[in-house]
């Protein structure tokens, strides 16, 4: 019996796109379309793969078309956009960059996220 699908990053581990291996702190999210590993344990981490996820089914962006962890260009210090989506497959025209917090942010920290 084939298990019932709930959420999107369910829908792309099942796919293939993604896998998340290890335990507890230990835990580990492979973006496979991209190459990127991250820690899935840090709550971040569960946000951004959840989004980008959505972006792929419900938006219908190429896995391959979306950055994970990209340095942004003419910022110091070398700040990282936790996705970025691009319009090309050269990924070289950055449509859209997006900022992932954990759920329940103090406003500092969406301030911060803004800047």
């Amino acid at each position: 019996m084939q298990q019932e699908i709930t959420t999107y990053l369910e829908q792309a581990i099942q796919d293939d796109l993604a896998s998340i291996t290890g335990e507890g702190k230990k835990q580990r999210i492979h973006y496979h379309a991209v190459d990127h590993s991250e820690r899935y344990s840090d709550p971040e981490e569960k946000v951004r793969a959840e989004y980008w996820a959505e972006l792929i089914y419900r938006y219908g962006y190429q896995p391959e078309s979306i950055g994970i962890e990209l340095t942004v260009p003419d910022r110091v210090p070398d700040d990282r956009a936790d996705l970025v989506v691009f319009e090309d497959a050269e990924r070289k025209r950055p449509f859209a960059v997006i900022e992932c917090k954990k759920d329940s942010v103090t406003e500092a920290e969406f301030e911060q996220a803004v800047e």
